[in-house]
């Protein structure tokens, strides 16, 4: 059953607990970017972040483990997120704003998506914006703590007079230390749903 330590919410910082898997993350108060700290096994408190020379990066900004990387910030990783704006250039700057907890899980307008019962499952939605584009970015994480799973989604809206052309978007950005890593996933087809395979990345 859900607890209230699903999502723990302390300041600007924020955790979502399973019961073996805590993910967690902070907002820079330099930047307004959130920045990873931690996913993995549980853990009850913020975890020193690794050293920044295994990211092989020079600058503060391609050392940052961003939760939602943009375009044309000094960060040279593959974003998350590309727009176009009217003017011509692709550069946001998505700041933290504010941020809000919903008990279940609300359902992603238009498209296919988990769902849970309010007892089953927390959200977390984050509010970001662009100031200098009127463009919005809300992040919602939600946590289902009985099945250690994390599910993200990314809505965008244009609160500005101009046109904007999303290029990418992706609802998910995590920066890993080099290793040897196995994706585990489910395929199939009509009749064979759910077969469990394992590709090396």
């Amino acid at each position: 059953p859900f607890t209230s330590t699903a999502i723990v919410v302390e300041g600007t910082s924020f955790a979502l607990n399973g019961r073996i898997v805590s993910y967690r993350f902070h907002v820079d108060e330099t930047t307004g970017d959130l920045v990873s700290d931690h996913f993995g096994a549980h853990a009850t408190e913020t975890l020193p972040l690794p050293d920044p020379g295994m990211y092989g990066g020079a600058t503060h900004q391609s050392r940052s483990r961003r939760e939602f990387p943009d375009t044309g910030r000094g960060d040279f990783r593959s974003p998350a997120i590309r727009i176009r704006h009217a003017e011509g250039y692709t550069v946001s700057q998505f700041q933290y704003q504010s941020h809000s907890l919903v008990a279940g899980k609300p359902q992603i307008e238009g498209l296919p998506s988990t769902f849970a019962d309010k007892g089953d499952a927390q959200t977390l939605i984050v509010h970001m914006y662009d100031q200098h584009s009127a463009v919005a970015a809300d992040l919602s994480y939600t946590i289902f703590p009985e099945h250690d799973a994390i599910v993200r989604s990314v809505k965008i809206t244009n609160k500005g007079e101009k046109e904007i052309v999303i290029d990418k978007l992706a609802s998910f950005s995590m920066d890993l230390p080099y290793g040897e890593y196995d994706m585990l996933g489910l395929r199939g087809d009509w009749g064979r749903e759910a077969q469990k395979f394992r590709r090396r990345i």
